[in-house]
């Protein structure tokens, strides 16, 4: 069986159950244990509960891994039990008496909003990270990726200078604690975010997808979801993958933690195989449940065993041979794939679409009575084989484009 362990945030495995209702409180939290995962997050006091999410298109899309998007719903919202500092500590020790002590709990300290209010958050900030810490807290986290906090107040946010700025005042409160940064993408350089954390002593930083977004049904009236928070979902996650990528592609070594879209092991293991250490489970820990956790989990285990990865090193930052390949094997790579595309002819599970010839722009294919043929005019784009609906355009692109990366000695685990 794989080995899981990520040594770099000492935790048993690369799953972080992300700041959420699945986290608020001491029951959710231990509730959310039954996953299994490296570590949880509990939620910043004060937000209110309830208020559930909407997964488009059904749960059925969620539970099995496939597409879907996320976003806030209008369900009922109730105060939150936890209103004092005192009670939250009391929470945090709770916690750490009743939890699996290797699961690392990181407690979320702070939230944008004291910002916008006024008052001396700076100093409230640090009193939360020290009483945090004295209650048994593995870790703080700084959650600025709240959908808006990159664009609050009409865009006059400093985001970077407000992440810089804040990492250090927890970093002097509580020099000896790790301290883990949530960072937005939404509106943000995130290349600079990463940096900067870094810089500012972050012990590890966390890229997370979630924009403000207007999902709507054409029937407007009757939309579930509630405009303005917390847009994100698989689509999401290609995302996160190309910002780990580029911060690993430009030298940084700050541990990542990233999220997105992580409905299933698969997007769990992008994030991963681009460079992250670990990864947030959100929507899914909320929506889904703890058998869903546990699912994308045990997934990810088995996707290891069965593709040769032994252990997170292997695994981690493996795609990046892609990303960052030499610029004559992704020319040879188009190359032949392109050969491929031109050379193949036209089979007889050909129906008479007419798809193909629509989607070409260089007389590259006709119709002969009721078959499409090629002409001495196709180029090798591709743009016939992705909607001939029956396979009769087909070429064999898997292998074609890995062998290319097999004759220049690049290999996945290695």
């Amino acid at each position: 069986m794989a080995d899981l362990y990520v040594k770099e945030l000492n935790m048993i495995n690369p799953f972080v159950i992300a700041s959420s209702p699945a986290t608020q409180g001491a029951a959710n939290v231990l509730k959310s244990a039954a996953m299994g995962p490296g570590a949880i997050v509990l939620r910043n006091f004060g937000h209110g509960a309830g208020g559930g999410s909407y997964i488009g298109p059904d749960s059925k899309a969620m539970y099995s891994g496939g597409m879907c998007i996320h976003s806030h719903a209008v369900g009922r919202q109730i105060p939150d039990n936890i209103s004092t500092l005192e009670q939250y500590c009391e929470e945090v020790a709770l916690i750490k008496k009743n939890l699996d002590q290797d699961i690392r709990l990181w407690v979320s300290v702070g939230h944008y909003s004291d910002i916008l209010k006024g008052g001396d958050w700076e100093k409230n900030w640090a009193n939360q990270a020290k009483e945090l810490k004295r209650a048994g807290a593995d870790a703080v986290e700084l959650h600025f990726n709240t959908p808006g906090v990159a664009v609050a107040k009409d865009r006059i946010f400093d985001y970077h200078q407000l992440l810089r700025h804040s990492i250090q005042v927890i970093k002097k409160a509580v020099p000896d604690m790790p301290i883990m940064a949530k960072l937005a993408m939404e509106s943000c350089d995130v290349l600079t975010s990463i940096r900067v954390a870094e810089a500012a002593g972050a012990f590890a930083a966390g890229p997370t997808a979630r924009w403000k977004g207007f999902y709507f049904d054409l029937d407007w009236r009757t939309t579930e979801a509630r405009p303005g928070s917390g847009y994100g979902g698989t689509q999401a996650t290609p995302l996160v993958c190309y910002a780990i990528a580029e911060a690993r592609t430009s030298g940084l070594t700050i541990p990542l933690y990233g999220g997105g879209g992580v409905f299933s092991y698969e997007q769990a293991a992008r994030i991963i195989m681009a460079g992250s250490q670990a990864v947030q489970l959100g929507a899914l820990a909320c929506s889904g449940g703890v058998e869903a956790g546990k699912k994308a989990i045990d997934g990810l285990n088995r996707f290891m065993d069965e593709n040769g990865y032994k252990d997170m090193d292997s695994l981690r930052g493996d795609a990046l041979k892609l990303f960052q390949m030499p610029g004559e094997v992704a020319a040879a790579r188009q190359e032949r794939l392109g050969d491929a595309y031109r050379l193949a002819e036209v089979s007889n599970q050909c129906i008479g679409c007419r798809r193909c010839v629509n989607v070409c722009w260089h007389q590259g294919i006709r119709m002969n009575g009721k078959a499409a043929e090629k002409t001495s005019q196709c180029i090798g784009c591709g743009y016939c084989f992705q909607v001939c609906p029956t396979g009769a355009l087909k070429v064999e692109k898997e292998r074609i484009l890995s062998s290319v990366f097999e004759e220049n000695h690049i290999r996945r685990g290695e």
